[in-house]
């Protein structure tokens, strides 16, 4: 029965996903689709399966878990399911302003999956994998949109930003599987893809409306990573919309980002951002994990920050080192880093012959400064490989998008390296 009820389920959200996306600017062709959407179902439940089987289910099980209880109170209270979980005011009430707003947010955070969630599960009868085939067409938009947006600025390249964006095996995996990493891919590619739509193309109040709630989406998943968005934004801003010179505009609002955060180390918390990601890096200090990484602690003096920069960078590039890794998503990581390093390096050994085709695009300066930025973020405050390893994915699979682009240049759109008949023609 599960298995008639899993395709019947895939068959309808496939049609859905293809009428949706069948008058779509770059859109998939059915083919394309059928084939994303099935490997990214294969890599949600994989996720799972993998999850259950070696970490004890770890908080993919524990989401669904919540998805059962959501199920259960939708049945016996409708109006608490869909009003009371996420009522603000009543949290405000309770809790007041501080604290209210936190709450809040944690349960609106756990609502984004486990409300629609526990209303699919009516129809799947509270099954992980057919669960997964609804998951699936929600996390389907966070790559598809962005994939819109480089095949817009980038036609050449279709092909190589296909692969990159649904076939890159770490995106794949994390970006896939029930957490909250694949709803904040969907709000970010939202974000980026309604602001390009709304500068370039078709402007619309609509647009702008999406791109704010895209973005309190963001916001509501994790804060960090929607702030540090803004600064690389308001440069693409001052450019598109301003006409600033692309140099002086990511330049300016960079360097504005920057004093701003040690500026505000003489204010009194809450504004004083360095010891506000001290505090966030002290409660990571606090949990408990089977690999940790030793880095120093932050306080609130600017200075910390410059001195722990090669921890935070050696933490982000090269952690966990082989010898280090323990289990095997962690050795997962090792291949990931080396990987990682070995297509820099081979930026550097070509020379960067794509640059003519990045530089030239404000959207490409924006995701490449996003990108370093929360990196750095990351490798200063998180000194678990398994955290790391889900909070970077975003940024990374931007950057391996531009380091292919800029590795390869033209050389990727002369030669079909997925056209096995043309490769034997031209032997």
């Amino acid at each position: 029965m599960n298995y008639i009820l899993f395709l019947i389920a895939f068959t309808l959200f496939y049609y859905w996903l293809y009428r949706l996306m069948r008058n779509a600017a770059y859109g998939l062709t059915a083919t394309q689709l059928a084939v994303v959407f099935t490997f990214k179902i294969l890599a949600a439940s994989f996720y799972g399966w993998l999850q259950l089987q070696f970490y004890s289910g770890n908080d993919t099980w524990v989401i669904h878990e919540d998805t059962l209880m959501e199920w259960e109170q939708m049945k016996i209270n409708p109006l608490r399911f869909f009003v009371y979980e996420v009522d603000l005011r009543q949290y405000i009430q309770d809790f007041g302003w501080k604290d209210g707003l936190s709450y809040f947010r944690m349960k609106f955070e756990k609502a984004i999956i486990n409300k629609p969630l526990g209303v699919f599960n009516f129809y799947s009868q509270g099954n992980f994998y057919i669960n997964m085939v609804a998951f699936s067409f929600i996390s389907f938009w966070g790559p598809f949109w962005l994939y819109q947006v480089l095949v817009h600025l980038l036609p050449a390249y279709k092909k190589w930003t296909f692969w990159v964006l649904f076939f890159y095996p770490p995106a794949l995996f994390w970006l896939s599987g029930l957490r909250s990493d694949a709803m904040l891919f969907f709000f970010f590619s939202l974000f980026v893809s309604r602001i390009y739509r709304q500068w370039y193309m078709q402007p619309a109040v609509k647009n702008s409306w999406t791109a704010m709630l895209a973005w309190m989406g963001m916001i509501v998943i994790k804060a960090s990573f929607a702030l540090l968005l803004l600064v690389p934004v308001t440069g693409w801003w001052l450019t598109a919309r301003k006409k600033w010179n692309r140099k002086k505009a990511f330049f300016a609002t960079t360097l504005a980002a920057f004093g701003l955060f040690f500026f505000s180390s003489l204010l009194p918390a809450p504004l004083n951002l360095p010891k506000a990601v001290a505090n966030v890096q002290q409660e990571f200090f606090l949990l408990e994990g089977k690999t940790r990484v030793d880095i120093p602690a932050l306080d609130s003096n600017p200075l910390t920050y410059l001195k722990n920069l090669p921890a935070a960078l050696d933490n982000i590039l090269f952690r966990p080192y082989p010898w280090d890794a323990n289990g095997l998503l962690q050795y997962a990581m090792v291949i990931q880093n080396i990987f990682i390093i070995c297509m820099i390096l081979l930026l550097f050994l070509r020379r960067f012959p794509g640059r003519s085709e990045l530089v030239e695009q404000d959207f490409f300066w924006m995701i490449f400064l996003f990108s370093i930025s929360f990196y750095l973020s990351i490798g200063y405050t998180i000194p678990f490989p398994g955290a790391t390893i889900r909070y970077r994915i975003i940024p990374e699979t931007l950057l391996i998008f531009l380091i292919i682009v800029g590795a390869g240049g033209k050389q990727l759109t002369h030669y079909d390296f997925f056209n096995v008949y043309k490769k034997r023609k031209n032997i």
